[in-house]
C-alpha cells in the first residue's frame, strides 16, 4: 500500500532553463518534504539523469533554447523501463500543453506555476507511478 512516505521519498527532477525557477520549484518540493529532489538547467542531460537514477517523477520545462521539452520526452522513450514515467510539461504557451500531453507528458502546469497547484499535482502523479509499480511488482511474481 502506497502511504505518504512513500510519497515524499520519490525522485523528482525539475528541468528548466531558468535557473530561479528551478531553484523556487526544489525548494518548494523540499520545504514540502520531498527528500529526493534534483534540479537541472541542462536539459540535454535529462535521458542520462533518467537513466543513472531512475526518476519516479519529471517536471519538464517545454520551451527550453538548446533542447525542448519535447525532444527531450522522446529522448526518455529509450531509457524508461517499465513503461510508465510521468512527465509533467510546464508551459507558458496554449498551444504546448495538448502538444505535450499528445507527445507523452502525463500532465501540465501552466507557468507562471502556482505552487500550491505543484505540490497537489506532484503527489497525486507520484501517486499513480507508485501504484504503477506495485501493481507490475505484483504481476510479475505471478
Amino acid at each position: 500500500m502506497i502511504d505518504a512516505t512513500d510519497i515524499l521519498a520519490a525522485r523528482i527532477l525539475v528541468v528548466d532553463d531558468d535557473p530561479q525557477s528551478v531553484q523556487l520549484i526544489a525548494e518548494t518540493l523540499a520545504i514540502n518534504g520531498y527528500g529526493a529532489v534534483t534540479a537541472t538547467c541542462d536539459p540535454r542531460a535529462v535521458p542520462e539523469l533518467h537513466r543513472r537514477h531512475d526518476y519516479d517523477l519529471i517536471l519538464l520545462d517545454v520551451q527550453m533554447p538548446s533542447m525542448d521539452g519535447f525532444e527531450v520526452m522522446e529522448g526518455l522513450k529509450e531509457f524508461e523501463r517499465d513503461g510508465y514515467l510521468p512527465v509533467v510539461a510546464l508551459t507558458g504557451e496554449p498551444g504546448h500543453r495538448m502538444q505535450a500531453l499528445r507527445r507523452g507528458a502525463r500532465d501540465f502546469l501552466r507557468k507562471p506555476v502556482d505552487l500550491d497547484e505543484l505540490l497537489l499535482r506532484v503527489h497525486n502523479q507520484v501517486e499513480v507511478r507508485l501504484l504503477y509499480k506495485e501493481r507490475a511488482l505484483a504481476a510479475a511474481r505471478v
